[in-house]
């Protein structure tokens, strides 16, 4: 209802200047196509943030597991109300190398975990965020903090000669 008073009296008051020539901005547009536009836009934009904020997930540090040809390791995060899915980004790295050096992979999920397997020793580091939508419409949240995961037992590597 505010929102209907507020459009009728900006016409009321754009059908006024309209009466005294040109719209306020001295370009020849009327003053109501300024005012109901102005209005519109000021009244929607909130409204069309709130529907489009997404929350940031919250991800728990893997879980090791035995697979079928590997190891696994589980990662799972919070669900984010009005989320269609999730974009996963992953690096990953054998346990020997210093740093992760190779650009992340990102994979989308409708689910609220992923699982990655190595057959050797490797560290992953993944981030989550929430979208929703599709196409040029779709919309994200947040990347959440990084989430570690291995596929080794640390005991393993202390008993590794090679390391």
């Amino acid at each position: 209802m505010k929102k209907f008073s507020v459009i009728l009296a900006a016409t009321v008051m754009a059908a006024s200047l309209m009466a005294c020539g040109t719209g306020a901005s001295g370009t020849g547009e009327s003053a109501s196509e300024l005012s109901v536009e102005a209005l519109s836009t000021e009244e929607t934009a909130p409204e069309q943030a709130e529907d489009t904020a997404l929350g940031v997930p919250e991800v728990k540090d893997g879980v090791m597991q035995a697979g079928e040809d590997c190891v696994e390791t589980y990662f799972e995060w919070s669900p984010v109300d009005g989320a269609d899915g999730y974009e996963v980004s992953v690096l990953n790295k054998y346990y020997a190398e210093t740093e992760f050096t190779e650009p992340a992979e990102v994979y989308e999920t409708t689910d609220c975990n992923y699982t990655l397997g190595a057959q050797d020793y490797w560290d992953f580091l993944i981030k989550v965020r929430a979208y929703k939508g599709t196409g040029a419409d779709r919309v994200y949240g947040e990347w959440s903090e990084e989430a570690a995961g291995f596929t080794y037992d640390d005991s393993e590597i202390a008993n590794d000669p090679t390391t």
